[in-house]
């Protein structure tokens, strides 16, 4: 539930809910994983600077850099990093079309009209002969289904008659199970690392 209101308040631009909702991956993801954990680490680097360190101008300028929207319509949001890398795929796919005698001129000029080129081609295509051709389901069905399936099936539940339950390692509530005395230590001493190394490249500057 956490992720698909993650996901629906990335589209909508919600930067108050995004930052409830990082809070509450931290515990998700040490529970997932460990307390060397990569994302619970950047979880708490993150709320440190935005939501301690910074004014509420330079947070919220932060915050709204993570999401671009192309089309400039309402809940078109996506992060910023996935429409960089995104580009840079398109940009990759269009000089290889270049053939192996290219020069580094050519490669520069192609770089540049990528996105342009892209959106020609897009209209040219069409967009109603593209989607007839490559129909897509509708995620919210494949979603429908899981959920019927796993109703069916009850994974955490153990049920008479069956033989071994594959999910028996797998905890039906992963914040539950941890320790909220590590946790907060987990959570001063990143937050503290990340307090000074702020501190010691302002200094450098």
């Amino acid at each position: 539930m956490d992720f698909i209101m993650f996901n629906d308040a990335i589209k909508s631009g919600d930067i108050d809910m995004i930052t409830i909702l990082m809070k509450r991956f931290i515990p998700l993801f040490v529970g997932l994983s460990s307390y060397k954990s990569k994302y619970a680490i950047e979880c708490v680097n993150f709320l440190t600077k935005t939501e301690c360190l910074l004014s509420d101008f330079e947070s919220a300028r932060v915050k709204l850099g993570l999401l671009v929207n192309r089309e400039g319509r309402p809940g078109k949001n996506k992060p910023a990093d996935m429409e960089q890398e995104n580009n840079i795929r398109l940009v990759k796919h269009v000089i290889r079309g270049l053939g192996a005698g290219k020069s580094d001129k050519a490669m520069l000029r192609i770089s540049k009209a990528a996105p342009v080129i892209s959106a020609m081609v897009n209209g040219l295509e069409g967009s109603k002969t593209h989607k007839d051709r490559h129909s897509r389901k509708s995620i919210s069905e494949d979603i429908s289904r899981l959920g019927d399936a796993i109703r069916k099936i009850r994974p955490f539940n153990y049920q008479k008659g069956r033989q071994m339950n594959p999910f028996k390692k797998i905890s039906s509530n992963v914040i539950g199970a941890v320790n909220k005395d590590k946790l907060k230590d987990f959570i001063i001493r990143h937050s503290s690392r990340a307090v000074n190394k702020l501190a010691f490249d302002d200094n450098e500057d």
